[in-house]
This record gives structure tokens, C-alpha cells and sequence, in this order.
């Protein structure tokens, strides 16, 4: 790496310092890119860096260093677009009036209700129509859709308050989730595993690689629109798919150069890049963290998202990888006796413990086995 505390993610000042975030900006991560959906890694043609020293996502996976058009795309949308003027609406709203049911998505749409009720299982439609993503995940930032205007902060904080506008959200995201072989398990936590029909999902994903940057913009607006904590969930599940099962290799160096960098909340970002870290080989070779702060971070535990993906993998095979095993006292067949009151697992000691003493000869009884 670089630099290697270019990125915010590792500064040691509090989350909420401006003047911290601003200096880290200038470092490596300054604004410059555009939307990361169909274009929006673009060079930025006024930057005085010369093109061939700013690597590509290809360049990258070629040369094994950074893709710093994604790290200031990315800097620039956690910092709330320091550069961005906001254009002028003259009152006009219309991610609102989409998102209410008022008016179709433009070039050639529908209301939104339509989407979310019919479109569900439509993976063709939901594939080749590329104009609706732009409205069903608005963001600050221009896209290429040109029909799709950018989010005002007087939408952004009215689609926080609205109950209706947040319910239909969410019903976009599992719209989403489920197109590319995800389900949501919970609203509350953002936990996601496999759905069902996850492999044939997963080879589109591997196939269509322009799904990657819908993924970096949905990212992008549950942070923007209120519903953050569905960020890390998202992200970790991508990781785990990408770098642990390697199911989806078509998506991997997205989810390092972008996903991860999507989250806001510092701590969970520095949870998901050590996680990466774990993973990534050879590790030697890991460019998106400080090797040497990696090493000390210390990871607090976490919700494991893939739980409800392997319980559909798994099903009819017996209990989940995640279970925990069953103690002897849950395992059928005799019970070790002892003193009324003692707990299973002291009698079980007792057991163990008689079971090593020597004895000139064991007794008849079976002894109950335990389970793995």
C-alpha cells in the first residue's frame, strides 16, 4: 500500500472530527469520482495526478496496489460530498414522488408499486432494464440516467421520517436481495444468507459484472437514506462469498475496492477490512489496511450472516455448521445419575473423571457416547 494511513478507516481521531476526515481526504482520498453505477468510475479529468499514476480496478488486480479512483470515490461519499453543490429544485421533489407512488420512473417506467409487486421473480426484466435503479436507490451524485435527478437534503430527510417511504425501502432492497440470490432474515439487524435459488443467481452475478456497481450504489443509499445498519451485514456476506466459499470471483474485487468502503460506521469498517485480511492470499499481497495495524486490531464478535444461508444449504443434512453441539445431557440414551440438583454438566465430570480412575474391571452397563 501506498500510504498506508491514506484512509480514514485507521485514523486514530474520533469518527466525527472534520478536520481529521478532511486531512485524510487530501492524503489519498480526495473527491473526484463519479457514481459507482455504470460509469461512475470514470477519471476525474480535472485532477492534476497524471492517469497513468492512478490505477484502474484492473490495474489493481495486476499490479497489487490500490485502486485509488474507487478510494476517493468512495472517501468523498462517507464525508458527505464536501465538493458537491446541490442543484437547484425550485420545489420539485421528484425521488419523493416516486418513492410515494406518485409518479413512473423516467425513461419509459412505472410507479413503484408496480416494481415491488410484480417484478419480484422477473430476473430478465430486472436485468436488462437499466433506467430504475437510478430510482429505486437515489443517490447525491449524478448517475447516467440522466431522467433520474440527484437527491436533495430536503428528500434525504424526509425519506428518513416517513414510515411509508422506509417500508418501501426496505421492500426495494429485498427486491434486489432477492435478484441476486440473497434474502434478508432480519429487518432489524440487517442479517442476510442464501436464498433458495442462490446458484443461479450467483453464476448471473459472476457473469454480469455491471451488477457490481448496482451493489456499490444500493450500498451507497441505505447509508445515504437511513438504513445503515444494512450496510455491514451486506458487505460481510459478500466477503465471505468471495474470499471464504470463492463463490463469487466475479464480485470480489469489487467488494474490496467498493463494499467495504460503502460503510460508514468507522468501527464496522475496520472490522470488515481485518476480516478481508484474514482471508486474502496471500496476505502479504493485502493493500486495502495497514498491515501493521491489522495485525493488532483485535475484532469484537459478530452476528455471522452466512448463519441462515448455511441452514439452506444444509437443509434435510442435518444441523448447521454454526449450531452448537448438542451438550450429553441433550444427546438421547442413559443420563449419568448423581445427587438430586447437580447440573448435567458437573454430572457429566463426575463421569469423565470415575471413567479415568482405575478400575480392576469396568462395569457391564453401556456407557452412553457422546455426540460430536
Amino acid at each position: 500500500m501506498d500510504d498506508p494511513d491514506c484512509d480514514s478507516t485507521w485514523e486514530e481521531d474520533e469518527e466525527d472530527a472534520e478536520d481529521a476526515e478532511d486531512e485524510d481526504c487530501e492524503d489519498g482520498e480526495a473527491a473526484g469520482a463519479r457514481d459507482a453505477d455504470a460509469g461512475d468510475e470514470d477519471e476525474d479529468e480535472e485532477s492534476e495526478e497524471p492517469r497513468a499514476a492512478r490505477p484502474s480496478s484492473l490495474q489493481s488486480r495486476m499490479t497489487g496496489s490500490r485502486n485509488w479512483r474507487a478510494t476517493r470515490d468512495m472517501c468523498r461519499y462517507r464525508h458527505n460530498y464536501p465538493d458537491l453543490v446541490e442543484r437547484e429544485c425550485n420545489g420539485d421533489t421528484p425521488n419523493l414522488s416516486f418513492y410515494r407512488n406518485e409518479i413512473r420512473f423516467l425513461p419509459n417506467g412505472c410507479f413503484i408499486e408496480d416494481i415491488l409487486q410484480n417484478w419480484t421473480d422477473n430476473y430478465d426484466l430486472l436485468e436488462d432494464n437499466h433506467s430504475y435503479i437510478q430510482w429505486l436507490f437515489p443517490l447525491r451524485e449524478p448517475g447516467v440516467n440522466w431522467h433520474a435527478k440527484p437527491l436533495t437534503l430536503r428528500e434525504v430527510e424526509v425519506f428518513k421520517s416517513s414510515q411509508e417511504i422506509q417500508e418501501r425501502l426496505v421492500r426495494a432492497y429485498e427486491l434486489m436481495l432477492g435478484f441476486y440470490g440473497i434474502r434478508l432474515e432480519d429487518r432489524g439487524t440487517g442479517t442476510v444468507g442464501r436464498a433458495q435459488n442462490y446458484q443461479k443467481r450467483f453464476q448471473n452475478l459472476n457473469w454480469r459484472s455491471h451488477n457490481n456497481l448496482r451493489i456499490t450504489r444500493i450500498l451507497k443509499s441505505l447509508g445515504e437514506l437511513g438504513l445503515e445498519h444494512f450496510q455491514a451485514p451486506l458487505v460481510r456476506f459478500f466477503l465471505e462469498e468471495t474470499l471464504v466459499r470463492r463463490e463469487l470471483p466475479g464480485v470480489r474485487q469489487s467488494a474490496l475496492d467498493y463494499f467495504m468502503f460503502a460503510v460508514r460506521c468507522r468501527h464496522q469498517r475496520r472490522q470488515l477490512v481485518h476480516f478481508a485480511w484474514e482471508h486474502f492470499r496471500p496476505r502479504c499481497k493485502f493493500v486495502w489496511g495497514p498491515q501493521d495495524k491489522l495485525r493488532r486490531f483485535k475484532p469484537s464478535s459478530l452476528p455471522h450472516p452466512l448463519k441462515g444461508s448455511r441452514k439452506v444449504e444444509e437443509e434435510g443434512t442435518g444441523p448447521a455448521e454454526d449450531e452448537p453441539a448438542k451438550s450429553p445431557s441433550e444427546t438421547p440414551g442413559p443420563s449419568p445419575t448423581g445427587p438430586a440438583g447437580d447440573e448435567p454438566a458437573k454430572a457429566c465430570r463426575s463421569l469423565l473423571a470415575w471413567l479415568c480412575l482405575p478400575h480392576p474391571a469396568l462395569p457391564c452397563a453401556p456407557v452412553f457416547a457422546f455426540s460430536e
